[in-house]
């Protein structure tokens, strides 16, 4: 497919800034790595990768680059084929059977039924177990989940919760190859606590258009992931239960406004990944550098030194603690980030944050 420069232009824009969307958050020395290689490739975002959410969480293109493409451009040799092959038969067989339900509830509930039950409707990941004994130098499972404007999701396997093969099959190939990565190409949070020993997990994230050739950069070491939570990920039996949100009609915030990273830090509970956590493939020091108040215009300096041997980007975050009063207040809340610039190994930057 011939592209407009305008298209050629745009997606290097992202492809070049994306890496600092994604977050790093396990890592055990063995990534990146330094040239293409054999792939063993599983999962279901690997050839079926997602580029967005559903309704606004998504937007229409002619083309993307999936995980499987992504790596083969680069110069991998995928060895699992007949793997993608089988999953593909099987999502679409269990998709057809879904959408044969969905167009029969559809039509059972009216004329409201498409608005009701139509908008964003997902299918659930389910069972299912193909063999997993192909080699290869390195590893890469891509786990997928689809969710956004339309559909909430649901505290069930194939959604906020892995599937019993989708546990069997990462635990089973982090022990089987030294060179396993777990790649998360989701859309929201996923219950990881079955695989949280995992050695290497990264937080791709569905960026859109190039989002398998930025998995391979970030892969060979090109790029540099040096995103941060925005959401708290943990056991879902920690989370906040008191709210009631996804009521058809009314939702009451009883919570107040202890929800999110608000609520862990007040009660002190320590989630698996907090809200701000992510790392490098490099080593950051930072220290306090100062604090200056102007008429209530509050600046904070961080010195930051790149301590590692790769160059990496490091994020700077200001958390703000108050007393209680009239109102409650949660222990802790953000109140400005700064993030570095790409430091080489042993450079150094001062960073300024301002509320």
């Amino acid at each position: 497919m011939e592209l407009q420069q305008y298209e050629k232009e745009h997606i290097e824009t992202l492809r070049k800034y994306c890496p600092e969307c994604t977050v790093l958050l396990k890592k055990n020395g063995e990534f990146p790595i330094a040239n293409p290689c054999r792939v063993a490739l599983y999962g279901s975002g690997a050839r079926r990768t997602l580029k967005g959410g559903t309704g606004s969480g998504d937007v229409y293109s002619r083309f993307y680059t999936t995980a499987e493409a992504g790596l083969e451009s680069a110069g991998f040799t995928v060895t699992t084929k007949d793997w993608l092959d089988k999953y593909d038969a099987f999502a679409d067989a269990r998709h057809r059977e879904f959408a044969r339900k969905l167009r029969l509830k559809i039509k059972r509930a009216g004329k409201e039924g498409m608005q009701l039950y139509g908008t964003g409707a997902i299918d659930s990941e389910t069972e299912y177990e193909f063999p997993t004994d192909h080699d290869g130098d390195i590893c890469v499972y891509v786990l997928a989940r689809l969710s956004g404007e339309g559909w909430d999701r649901e505290p069930k396997k194939g959604d906020l919760f892995l599937t019993d093969g989708e546990i069997r099959d990462i635990l089973k190939l982090n022990k089987k190859f030294k060179k396993f990565i777990l790649v998360l190409n989701v859309s929201g949070v996923v219950d990881l606590t079955p695989v949280k020993d995992v050695g290497n997990i990264l937080l791709l994230s569905q960026l859109g258009i190039p989002t398998g050739d930025v998995l391979a950069d970030i892969i060979l070491g090109k790029s540099e992931p040096s995103g941060r939570l925005t959401t708290t990920w943990t056991t879902y039996s920690d989370y906040q239960t008191i709210g009631q949100f996804g009521e058809r009609d009314d939702t009451r915030y009883n919570e107040g406004i202890y929800v999110g990273y608000r609520y862990f830090d007040t009660v002190g509970k320590t989630p698996l990944f907090p809200f701000g956590y992510g790392l490098s493939y490099t080593e950051f020091d930072v220290k306090f550098a100062g604090i200056s108040n102007d008429g209530g215009k509050i600046t904070v300096k961080a010195e930051v030194k790149n301590t590692g041997k790769r160059a990496g980007r490091e994020v700077v975050q200001v958390y703000l603690s108050c007393p209680w009063g009239r109102f409650d207040k949660p222990a802790k809340e953000l109140s400005a980030h700064g993030k570095t610039t790409l430091l080489e190994s042993g450079g150094s930057e001062t960073v300024e944050m301002v509320f």
